[in-house]
């Protein structure tokens, strides 16, 4: 139905690999900088969304003349999405309980994470346990799947790109009119106010790649240079006006021009990133998991504590691994049920946008 550009798996290792930092960093005492550097991990997940929104339009308008075009796509997706999410949603709201108790407002909100719904649920009550709270950003994009492909299959090349246009400019005003540092949650969950990341995504797939790329590099470089700068100086935070705002437009701007330059970058060809950003999703919904068991052990072997070293050890062990259980789940679960999206093929196919005339490197969507 569709391609995956090697380089863009490759980023999406570093999308997880700084989700990663943030949630296994523990955060010592006396070292500033690597502490706000670590924090700003979550930016991992804004750079996802820019990248969901690039790969799954592009399968979306590639198919968008396909007679099967919704059953094939939400088919397609629930295969890759559903099986996983749903084991580990049965492993916590019915295995769990009669091990340890897990907290009353989760059970209460159950229901909404079997629905897609956990980042309202999350937004409400705030953070319950590490192992469902991660979820929120699935439900996010969900969402975004829900919208999406009836908005591509019926409208043209040129008003897709004023309705990216129009997102990209609005989701920030939005996230402005609503902003209170009570409500950052909110902001921050609600997809409607992060849609302009999947639009940065979007509009790049429409708009032709030699123009991107004389703009990318420079955009890469001053962004890149400001965002670091606000995040080493302790001034873009979630909780702040300037990171709740127009913060993440600048970082989805930054993950766009990084989008671009890094599909004609070999080091994202290398295979451990790659496979690294093949089994991505499994680290995400399984790493919290992986803290549970690492963190007893290092404990138990003198290495956990409040330290650096013991930090390092955390994320690299934990990191590990999270890398290698989801390995195992991808070969031996997930994949077979993969193999299932062969009887939703699309039977025809759009001509390709602009921007994936020139993407290199292509092999089959997972």
């Amino acid at each position: 139905m569709g391609e995956r550009v090697v380089q863009l798996t490759g980023l999406r290792a570093l999308s997880i690999a700084a989700v990663l930092v943030t949630h296994l960093w523990t955060y010592p005492e006396g070292y500033t900088f690597l502490n706000r550097i670590a924090a700003a991990g979550w930016l991992g997940v804004q750079l996802s969304f820019v990248l969901s929104g690039f790969l799954i339009t592009k399968i979306l308008w590639r198919a968008r003349e396909g007679s099967r075009y919704f059953v094939n796509f939400y088919a397609r997706r629930s295969l890759r999405i559903f099986p996983l999410y749903y084991l580990v949603l049965a492993t916590v709201f019915l295995v769990l309980p009669l091990v340890i108790d897990i907290p009353a407002k989760l059970e209460e909100s159950s229901w909404m994470y079997w629905l897609y719904l956990s980042n309202f649920a999350v937004a409400t009550a705030g953070w319950q346990l590490f192992l469902t709270d991660v979820t929120w950003s699935l439900a996010v994009e969900e969402q975004f799947y829900l919208v999406w492909p009836a908005l591509v299959r019926r409208i043209t090349r040129s008003q897709m790109i004023a309705f990216c246009l129009a997102l990209i400019v609005l989701a920030p005003i939005g996230r402005a009119l609503l902003w209170s540092e009570a409500n950052w949650m909110w902001i921050h969950m609600m997809m409607p106010l992060r849609a302009d990341a999947f639009a940065v995504g979007a509009l790049l797939i429409m708009l032709p790649q030699e123009k991107l790329r004389k703009y990318a590099a420079p955009v890469l470089m001053i962004g890149g240079a400001v965002l670091l700068t606000l995040i080493l100086t302790g001034n873009f935070s979630r909780k702040s006006m300037l990171g709740g705002t127009i913060g993440y437009s600048l970082v989805a701007f930054v993950a766009g021009a990084g989008l671009i330059m890094g599909m004609n970058a070999k080091a994202f060809t290398w295979k451990p990133l790659v496979h690294m950003g093949t089994v991505s999703y499994g680290i995400y919904l399984l790493h919290p998991f992986c803290l549970m068991l690492t963190s007893s052990l290092l404990a138990f072997a003198g290495l956990g504590g409040p330290g650096l070293l013991e930090s390092v050890m955390q994320v690299v062990v934990t990191g590990a691994v999270a890398v290698a259980v989801a390995t195992v789940s991808y070969r031996l679960f997930e994949s077979p049920i993969l193999k299932l999206k062969r009887f939703f093929e699309s039977n025809r196919t759009a001509p390709a946008p602009a921007a994936a005339v020139a993407i290199p490197s292509v092999v089959k969507e997972p």
